[in-house]
């Protein structure tokens, strides 16, 4: 999936309308661009009950809202031309109706629309609106081309604050990723070396197959490392996946043993085929190793549950579960960390690249109990066909 299609989802804080006036609509802005899906607020206590609902990637304020206190709307106490306060909002102060700006790159745009006709002083409002920490300013003349101006400025700043919290993400993972190479490949090299040192001085003593074994563990050790730094990046295209034709397939490529799997139901997956398939393998072999080689697996689709009364409302999905063992609720938040494993031959990324996997999709990972006791994980967030 393209990004740039992804929507966007704004709050249009304005007086009730106005036919006089060119800031354009809800409505005209929809008509625009497709990805928007525009909220109206008329007054300044729902603009802020709206916005802290944290549903909104822009909000766009009308130079005449609240009574022409757009700045302050804007920039949550920064009065207009107020050089000191301005300079507050700049260094961190809450901004956007309790939004943390203390990072611009956190708080989602604000822009200020002027009806250039119908303000005295369009460019220093401007002037006072840019100092106080606003995203940007749009002047609004006539109608078809305000609506495309602002619709042009609002995708444009949006996509660059999420250009800046995907680099972001990368970066972290980078970090993460380092501190994992760095961390866990010493330990077998530090071995193979040892015993490569003592070989020479006791070549019959079984130091080289030691050796050889640290050296396949790294090996193994950086085969994840690698497929752990190309899990996180967003996929490009999406495509719906047969989530029972993916199970079993993945089924074939993992040593199961004696396991058994079951597959519930027949929905399909908007997901990155080759990349559900490294999740999917991860949860399988993460069954098997910790289960036995008798655990029975069963993959299924997440569906809503319904009463005599009313649906329950739960995120669609699909979930991964055993009757293993189980994890302990105590451990369940760490399984996902880099290197965390109980397993004397785990390498401890196989769970991590499936939180990876996901999050690159978009989508949350957790895990429970099983209906059997053993280990349920939930992948949702997910849009499903069934």
């Amino acid at each position: 999936m393209d990004p740039s299609t992804d929507p966007i989802r704004v709050l249009l804080a304005a007086d009730a309308a106005d036919a006089t006036s060119s800031v354009p609509t809800a409505t005209s802005l929809e008509r625009r661009d497709d990805r928007f899906a525009v909220e109206p607020a008329t007054d300044r206590d729902a603009a802020t009950a709206l916005l802290s609902t944290d549903r909104f990637d822009c909000v766009v304020v009308t130079a005449a809202f609240a009574d022409g206190d757009a700045i302050d709307v804007l920039v949550d106490g920064t009065g207009a031309g107020d050089a000191a306060d301005a300079s507050d909002t700049a260094d961190g102060v809450d901004g956007c109706f309790g939004v943390d700006a203390a990072d611009g790159r956190d708080a989602i745009p604000r822009l200020l629309a002027i009806d250039a006709d119908r303000v005295a002083d369009p460019s220093a409002l401007a002037a006072d609106a840019l100092a106080a920490g606003v995203t940007d300013v749009v002047r609004c003349r006539e109608d078809e081309l305000a609506s495309r101006l602002l619709a042009n400025r609002i995708g444009n700043a949006v996509a660059a604050r999420r250009a800046a919290a995907e680099a972001d993400r990368q970066h972290d993972r980078v970090d993460r990723f380092v501190s994992g190479v760095s961390h866990d490949l010493r330990s077998p090299l530090n071995v193979a070396q040892g015993r490569l040192d003592m070989a020479r001085d006791d070549p019959g003593g079984g130091h080289l197959d030691v050796a050889a074994t640290a050296v396949d563990r790294t090996l193994e050790l950086i085969a994840d490392l690698l497929t752990l730094a190309k899990q996180g990046e967003k996929p490009r295209e999406l495509t719906l996946v047969g989530l029972r034709e993916t199970a079993e397939e993945c089924w074939t490529t993992v040593a199961t043993g004696d396991a058994t799997l079951l597959v519930e139901g027949d929905g399909r997956v908007l997901a990155d085929p080759s990349r559900l398939k490294q999740l999917l393998e991860n949860l399988i072999g993460n069954a098997v190793a910790h289960g036995g080689d008798d655990v029975t697996v069963t993959i299924g689709v997440s569906s809503p549950m319904y009463t005599a009364t009313r649906a329950e409302v739960f995120p669609t999905g699909f979930y991964v579960a055993d009757d293993g063992p189980g994890i302990p609720e105590a451990a369940r938040d760490r399984v996902f960390e880099v290197g965390y494993t109980t397993a004397s031959a785990g390498t401890g990324f196989g769970l991590n690249i499936v939180r990876e996997v996901a999050a690159a999709h978009g989508w949350e990972v957790s895990v429970t109990e099983s209906a059997d006791g053993g280990a349920r994980f939930e992948v949702t967030g997910v849009d499903v066909e069934e």
